[in-house]
């Protein structure tokens, strides 16, 4: 048993060196090519980008706040904020279990189950929108066939299909049974409306998250275009969040970013920015982290009911 757990630990770091080594290897192939792409980057371009991506961070504990709604509970903003933004470091650890265990652990006046539900709605939702975001490219450059144009619209159908209230249980019914829990999903109450909200609000979420990027490489030579820059992306990350066997999708967001960006840019170009992103969100996710801490305290875990919002 031991012995697979290295193994494992093994892969999981091949991969990742890998991958990365994919990514910045046309920057380290000589020192000029890294010195005018990524050294070109400007601090106030930059911050204005980081201060953007905090922002659009910041709203996600809100939208899952809104999402809780749907289980008839309310928690105070300021416990959504502490219990994401904490939980939110958890996935740069292997496995990406402790990103929901630490959910759970700072939310304990709601049930485990739901809490876990609440996560698993997040994941489908905003995986839908980001890949919409990730079509809506084929329109907006306009070199797109008429045969992708009925699959993004079949795909958009499909999506808005599965945020209908009795797919959602259905496939929290299985969720459940997996985990051999006994919910009970028949008084939940999960309105189309409200749904439909949620996938829009992560859609805007998505474009605004590509604009914070595009908004750090303003005035350097990482010139990526304002609608590379938002619809690449969000399906880059959610490709590189289901691969579990890299944490936070090390390694492997920035070679699937690098090779749709190796189409249009430069190498050091699409190197550059594929690493940027990686290194802005980092940050960012950290940032938050110990400004909340600085904010509202440490990581306390909950002993009492709440009873309001």
């Amino acid at each position: 048993m031991k012995l697979k757990r290295v193994l494992w630990n093994l892969l999981q770091i091949a991969l990742v060196v890998g991958l990365l080594y994919y990514v910045i290897l046309p920057l380290l192939k000589n020192a000029k090519g890294f010195q005018d792409t990524f050294l070109t980057l400007k601090p106030l371009p930059l911050v204005s980008g980081i201060l953007v991506l905090s922002l659009v961070i910041l709203c996600y504990p809100f939208v899952w706040r809104y999402i809780l709604g749907s289980f008839g509970i309310q928690i105070p903003w300021k416990k959504a904020v502490i219990s994401w933004i904490y939980s939110n470091v958890g996935k740069y650890m292997p496995g990406k279990v402790w990103q929901f265990v630490g959910r759970v652990a700072l939310t304990k006046s709601v049930k485990p189950e739901i809490t876990l539900a609440t996560v698993f709605l997040e994941v489908i939702i905003s995986s839908s929108s980001a890949v919409m975001v990730f079509f809506a490219r084929f329109f907006l450059m306009r070199d797109i066939s008429p045969l992708w144009s009925l699959y993004a619209v079949l795909l958009f159908v499909v999506l808005f299909f599965l945020q209908h209230p009795a797919v959602v249980k259905f496939f929290l019914k299985l969720y459940f049974k997996v985990r051999k829990q006994e919910v009970d999903l028949v008084s939940l109450e999960l309105p189309l409306k409200r749904n439909v909200y949620v996938f829009f609000a992560y859609f805007i979420l998505w474009i605004l998250t590509g604009v914070s990027f595009w908004l750090m490489v303003q005035g350097s030579n990482i010139k990526v275009g304002l609608v590379d820059s938002v619809t690449t992306y969000p399906i880059s990350w959610i490709l590189g969040y289901l691969t579990l066997i890299s944490p936070g999708g090390l390694g492997v967001r920035e070679s699937i970013l690098m090779s749709m960006l190796k189409a249009r840019y430069a190498v050091e170009v699409a190197s550059a920015f594929s690493l940027l992103t990686r290194l802005a969100l980092v940050f960012t996710d950290f940032f938050l982290f110990f400004l909340v801490l600085i904010l509202f305290g440490g990581l306390t875990f909950e002993r009492k009911q709440d009873s309001k919002a």
